[in-house]
């Protein structure tokens, strides 16, 4: 769209919204476009602005990496992290189902494993954030993953009433203020500790509470819905290439001279000439065994199909 990274000060690719307003829920804004960002001329200029949809599941992944992020960064400053919290957190992960662990860096900084979007609706729905942080602020924390499934659950919903959509948009921009949510009350008396700095409010989170809203009711004008243009097949097919031609990972690779580009399209193409040829997806090959006649068959199925 010709615009600036989202790193930059005016980082939205619907409004012109700063950097530093991107926590305060009570500026109302619309689908505009920026004005203040453009670096080059729009790739595809026909392309209406209203037609740029946000995609259902990068918002679920980067949100979640931020709630992620933000969890793991207090723990990992805790003296007990490498020998209690972290193999107790591995074993939560366990306990759901998912395949997660921490691990360093080359810098000794504490990473851990990348979710899939599956693994990440389980953790926002289940795991127990509470045992983790004491208090009420963990108890908060927790509630503040659960709202954001339950408010993403709401936005893939194929069919929504504008007073369901008016209703979203209010606890959308009620958990952005949650999530930045600062101390309350007065040194050496009860205090209410916050959240997380204002800082931390994503560009995604602004578009999830400022712009979804606003797409729900344009895509129902038309009968249609957000998760349409969810991006989720495409994510599962780059997948399911990756691990089917590397195990790993898509930069650097290739066979031999091939790029991997190369491969990956050869390997759709000629599964393309199978569909439409009406090639059958195995073949049957016979062993005759002179000695005692029998006729012996094997079937090998095509690993692409």
């Amino acid at each position: 769209m010709g615009l600036n990274a989202p790193n930059a000060n005016y980082f939205c690719l619907y409004c012109n919204c700063d950097a530093a307003s991107r926590w305060d829920m009570d500026q109302v804004w619309t689908n505009t476009g920026n004005s203040k960002c453009t670096k080059k001329l729009a790739l595809f200029p026909a392309i209406d602005q209203n037609n740029y949809i946000p995609d259902e599941l990068h918002l679920l992944l980067r949100i979640s990496d931020t709630l992620m992020e933000c969890f793991f960064n207090d723990l990992t400053k805790k003296k007990e992290f490498e020998k209690q919290i972290k193999p107790n957190i591995e074993a939560a992960f366990k306990d759901l189902g998912v395949r997660f662990e921490f691990f360093k860096s080359t810098s000794s900084k504490w990473n851990w494993t990348s979710l899939m979007g599956t693994d990440k609706k389980k953790m926002l729905e289940k795991f127990p954030v509470a045992q983790f942080i004491t208090g009420i602020r963990g108890e908060n924390i927790e509630v503040l993953w659960r709202e954001f499934y339950r408010l993403y659950k709401v936005l893939r919903q194929s069919q929504l009433t504008d007073q369901e959509i008016y209703q979203f948009k209010v606890d959308a921009e009620n958990w952005v203020r949650a999530f930045c949510r600062p101390s309350q009350g007065f040194i050496n008396s009860s205090l209410n500790f916050g959240h997380y700095r204002k800082a931390d409010v994503t560009p995604y989170m602004h578009v999830f509470a400022k712009h979804i809203p606003l797409f729900m009711h344009q895509l129902k004008s038309k009968g249609l819905s957000l998760r349409i243009f969810s991006t989720s097949s495409i994510e599962k097919k780059n997948h399911s290439q990756v691990r089917l031609f590397f195990g790993g990972t898509t930069m650097g690779g290739g066979n031999k001279e091939r790029t991997v580009v190369y491969d990956i399209m050869s390997f759709e193409n000629r599964k393309l000439f199978y569909l439409i040829s009406n090639t059958p997806k195995e073949i049957t090959s016979r062993n005759i065994n002179a000695d005692n006649k029998e006729n012996l068959s094997h079937s090998f199925n095509d690993p692409g199909q």
